[in-house]
This record gives structure tokens, C-alpha cells and sequence, in this order.
């Protein structure tokens, strides 16, 4: 009688303890699990904020780049050839700037990114100089009022350029906005406004591109 209830008193130690095992491996489980999200979201969220930190990085630095470049530019020129004042004179902005140096050109263009997202906007610089004028007998020249008259139309295309800004789609920067404002200061030599937007490449990722707002970038440069 003793040793049947001692051994069914056993088996039900047995049972109890491996039931109670059982529920400390679910509970064990459980914990490792929610642990685990815990990091996979630590992990995630440090992740995006590191790559949203080197993308505003790269826009920052791409932006001052060209700031810097245009002011010493600018501040250097002799004359600001475009855009073109009206008469009587008013503020005119365009997406094209020319100024000329010792007799040497240069030009930047404010290249937007399209509606289509298919490539970046992007702000480039050439030289541009005189060309034989086609059909012209003899051969001839642009004289300047026509030379003037074509590197400032935005449609002339640029030659030998340099693109100022980061191209890459995922990991540059994009223009979406800009323009170069001539302001007339009546007895003062002339100054320019320029302004521009930069924001991620059009391929970077939309989780990360949509937590960084465009940055503006914008300095007006007078002429020595």
C-alpha cells in the first residue's frame, strides 16, 4: 500500500517537474524573442538614422562646395554678362549665370530634377568661348552681342563641363529648386543672388528620404 503510493506520488513529481520545464522553455522562448525585437529595432532605427546622417552629410557638403566655388567666381569677375537686365533695369533670375574674367568666360547652369524622378537635378560649369559663325563668307566670328546672346539661352548646349554637384541617384544629391538673380544697384557694380535646394538622390531609400526635408542654400555675391 506504502510503496504504490510512494511510487504514484513519483510519477507525479515526474509529471510535475516536466510540465514545469516545459513552460520555462516557452517562457524562455518568449523572453529571447521579445529581446530579440527589442534589438533588431535598436538596430534598424540606429541604422537609419546613421545613413540619414551621412546622406544630410553629403548634401552639406555638396551644397557649400558650390557656394564656395560660385562666390569666388563671382566675386572675381569683371562683369556679370547673365542674366540679362531689362531696361529700365528690374530684378531678372534665370537658371543660367555667365560672367566673364580677364576675357574668359564662365557659365553655370541650374540643371531641376524632372517630374519624372529619373535622374538628379544637378548644377554644372563650362567655358564657353566665341565660334565661327556657320555660313558666314568669309568666316567669321560670333561678334559679341551674338555670343552674349546664345550662352545665355538656355537651350545652347554646354561643352567641356563639369558637374558640380553629386550625381549618384542613391547616394548623391538632387537640385530641386534654383535660380541666379542679377540685382541692379543703381552707381555699385552688379551682384548676384544664388539660390538652390539639394535633397537626396532620387534612388535613395524612400524610408530614409522622407525623414530629411530639402536644405536651401543661398548667398548674395557683389562684384570687386
Amino acid at each position: 500500500m506504502n510503496k504504490g503510493f510512494t511510487q504514484h506520488h513519483k510519477d507525479r513529481i515526474r509529471k510535475s517537474g516536466a510540465g514545469f520545464t516545459l513552460v520555462e522553455i516557452l517562457v524562455t522562448m518568449a523572453i529571447v524573442a521579445i529581446v530579440g525585437t527589442i534589438l533588431v529595432t535598436i538596430f534598424t532605427n540606429t541604422l537609419r538614422g546613421s545613413n540619414k546622417s551621412q546622406i544630410l552629410a553629403v548634401i552639406k557638403q555638396n551644397g557649400q562646395a558650390v557656394l564656395d566655388n560660385m562666390d569666388k567666381t563671382i566675386r572675381g569677375a569683371d562683369n556679370v554678362v547673365c542674366p540679362q537686365l531689362p531696361s529700365p533695369p528690374a530684378i531678372v533670375s534665370s537658371n543660367t549665370l555667365v560672367v566673364v574674367t580677364n576675357g574668359t568666360y564662365t557659365r553655370y547652369r541650374i540643371t531641376l530634377e524632372p517630374s519624372d524622378h529619373s535622374i538628379n537635378g544637378y548644377i554644372q560649369q563650362d567655358n564657353p568661348a566665341k565660334q565661327d559663325v556657320a555660313g558666314s563668307s568669309p568666316l567669321r566670328k560670333e561678334t559679341e552681342s551674338e555670343f552674349v546672346s546664345r550662352v545665355c539661352n538656355i537651350a545652347d548646349p554646354m561643352t567641356q563641363i563639369v558637374i558640380l554637384t553629386d550625381t549618384n541617384l542613391q547616394s548623391g544629391v538632387s537640385v530641386t529648386t534654383g535660380s541666379f538673380t542679377k540685382n541692379p544697384q543703381s552707381g555699385y557694380k552688379d551682384s548676384v543672388t544664388v539660390s538652390f535646394t539639394l535633397g537626396p538622390g532620387v534612388n535613395a531609400p524612400a524610408v530614409i528620404a522622407g525623414q530629411i526635408d530639402p536644405v536651401v542654400f543661398k548667398t548674395t555675391v557683389g562684384l570687386r
